[in-house]
């Protein structure tokens, strides 16, 4: 288990609650998927008390620049839910969250109700195909009909019995759309928010900003650029890491992707090198020059990939005819960059 177990699930939430907020400000709209993130989000967050316990547990554990790191970076996602909520909240409260799932709900209705009316019918039946099986001993039919009879009842029995199970599924379905529309509430947004301010009072007392170090120290540390977000690194992590990639912690992760100094690189799995090539495109695509080259060269010396590799191999994925694996990994990342 992590050491940091709470941190590192933590900052990755905040990034995507982050990006669901900006996303719904910039007009993007939100997703059945997002509601999803954000209720977890409010009904799942650890108290104050075992946030502080961990960050302080890290404080004392891990060295300045990678604590630092990960305070700030949590520090922002919190401060632009914050932020977003107290310049938009007018519309955000506005959202009527549950009429993502009225047609869904619709639709179910309207199968349920079918499912009733057939269930209706064949009961006719069964009961009338009952009546006339428990005639048989008195109305001195032979043994050939009744058993037509016998078997006509038993099929209709068991049919009923069927629809009755699908009856009973299309309900389950039905009271879990319920459940899910009532789980997210009218104030969702106000909630989160409010969380993300209980969580911040916690992080920034223990943030040590660079203007608090030395002057000689600040020398001694080279410059470091965060090149991608922490809620992109999040989803891409979430998709690669024990797959393309060894197993690595996700704050091991983004430092590696963001070349931060001292951060030891992420290891290749066998057979994925083509696939990472892909993953370095599409990353590098994000980014403007100088910038672009600079991380560009600094991912492929620390992953020990040659540029002519790279460069002859990074479109395979999307090829004319890709391989099954190159077709998941490229729809898995046209689902986290085309957001």
């Amino acid at each position: 288990m992590n050491e940091f177990e709470t941190l590192t699930h933590i900052i990755p939430k905040v990034g995507s609650v982050s990006r669901i907020f900006s996303n719904i400000a910039a007009g993007r709209g939100i997703s059945k998927e997002d509601v999803k993130i954000l209720v977890e989000f409010r009904d799942t967050l650890p108290n104050v008390t075992t946030v502080e316990h961990e960050v302080v547990s890290a404080v004392l554990s891990l060295s300045h620049k990678k604590v630092s790191f990960m305070l700030n970076s949590l520090s922002l996602g919190l401060k632009n839910v914050i932020d977003t909520y107290k310049t938009y909240h007018i519309l955000l409260d506005d959202i009527k969250l549950s009429q993502l799932w009225d047609y869904d709900f619709r639709c179910v209705d309207s199968r349920l109700e079918e499912q009733l009316h057939k269930l209706r019918e064949i009961d006719k039946e069964v009961i009338e195909a009952s009546n006339s099986y428990e005639m048989t001993p008195f109305n001195g039919m032979p043994p050939n009909e009744i058993s037509v009879v016998e078997r006509r009842y038993n099929k209709l029995k068991a049919e009923y019995d069927k629809e009755k199970v699908r009856l009973s599924a299309i309900n389950e379905e039905r009271k879990t759309i319920i459940n899910i529309m009532s789980s997210i509430g009218t104030d969702i947004f106000e909630c989160v928010s409010l969380k993300c301010s209980e969580l911040l009072s916690v992080v920034e007392k223990y943030v040590v900003s660079d203007s608090h170090k030395e002057p000689d120290e600040k020398k001694e540390e080279p410059e470091t650029i965060s090149f991608f977000p922490l809620s992109l690194i999040a989803d891409i992590y979430e998709v690669c890491n024990g797959v393309q990639f060894s197993e690595t912690d996700s704050i091991e992760f983004f430092y590696a992707i963001n070349l931060h100094p001292n951060s030891p690189p992420i290891q290749i799995n066998n057979g994925e090198k083509v696939r990472v090539c892909y993953l370095i495109n599409r990353l590098a695509d994000t980014l403007e020059s100088p910038q672009r080259e600079q991380w560009l060269n600094g991912i492929l010396a620390n992953l020990d990939i040659k540029t002519s590799f790279y460069r002859s191999k990074y479109r395979q994925p999307i090829s004319d005819m890709p391989s099954k694996s190159n077709k998941i990994f490229a729809d898995a990342l046209r689902e986290i960059f085309d957001k």
